[in-house]
């Protein structure tokens, strides 16, 4: 009996030990100034609200050694920092919630992190080696990463430069505008928009999905090694199209249909449809192209 309760009291002091740190940190903040936010392991969340100040709260796990939240010349860090060394790991699940001026410019480091950011109107930077990342999109230009893991825009049918990446996971755009690169190596990539104008979309081994109307002078360019492509344009799809496929078929909804370029099952299909200067390019290795209107 004296064994199991010291057994007992030994588990309770481990896990006591072990127990998460409450954080609940507040810095001054300047109009349109930065925020890097840097944790291994764990969520990371920002907020935008009407204060100039930054808030942050959650929970810091026990083999973390400490949170460094400084304002160094109108720049605003908040940064989980491990104990140097072997011995230093990676922290077991640090979860910072953090509020911030909605007009900051956000730049975003995570190992082993979710990222969700939600009404912040300035640029932003945000990357995660494991982890999905999700985000807004207003009138600022956009760079998004996951190494491992889904990347999700929300955006407000606002032109702006947007740059998204995923090595194994999904893509997925939405209400997005302006000049977009996208790509996944291991997944599908969306792109779902009220206009488009320049689109620059990639997949190795997905699909790719493009839905909105083509800006006057649009161009759109869809490159597939593994996958399929489905473009469905709203209104009349003007534009100059050239769709080839290697071995996967190519389907027309409204245009002449794809012919055979006499090496083996590849097919071509180069033609106007109205009048714009918008073009469309789609390449696939092995996968089927398909075109329609909406």
């Amino acid at each position: 009996m004296v064994k199991q309760s010291s057994l007992a009291l030994a588990a309770l002091f481990a896990a006591a030990s072990a127990a998460a740190t409450p954080i609940d940190r507040t810095i001054a903040a300047g109009a349109e100034g930065e925020l890097a936010v840097d944790n291994d392991a764990g969520s990371v969340e920002v907020v935008g609200w009407n204060k100039k100040e930054v808030h942050v709260t959650g929970d810091l796990q026990a083999n973390a050694e400490r949170l460094e939240v400084e304002n160094r010349q109108g720049r605003i860090v908040v940064r989980v920092v491990l104990p140097e060394g072997p011995s230093g790991g990676y922290a077991q699940g640090t979860n910072l919630r953090i509020s911030a001026p909605s007009d900051t410019s956000l730049e975003v480091s995570a190992l082993s992190a979710d990222i969700a950011v939600h009404g912040i109107e300035g640029s932003q930077r945000l990357h995660s080696i494991s982890g999905s990342v999700r985000t807004e999109g207003f009138d600022k230009d956009l760079d998004v990463k996951s190494i491992s893991g889904d990347v999700t825009i929300d955006g407000h049918d606002k032109p702006i430069h947007t740059r998204a990446s995923a090595v194994s996971g999904n893509v997925s755009l939405n209400g997005i505008s302006g000049d977009i690169e996208a790509k996944s190596v291991s997944g599908s990539v969306m792109l779902h928009g009220r206009s488009l104008q320049r689109a620059q979309l990639e997949s190795i081994s997905g699909r790719l999905d493009v839905q909105g109307a083509l800006a006057k002078d649009a161009r759109i360019d869809a490159t597939t090694t593994s996958g399929s492509v489905n473009l469905q344009f709203a209104g009349d799809a003007a534009a100059e199209y050239t769709l080839s496929s290697f071995s996967g078929g190519i389907d027309n909804c409204f245009g002449p249909r794809a012919g055979h370029t006499g090496f083996g099952s590849q097919q071509e299909l180069h033609f106007s449809e109205g009048i714009s200067r918008a073009r469309v390019d789609v390449r696939t290795m092995s996968g089927r192209i398909q075109l329609c209107k909406r």
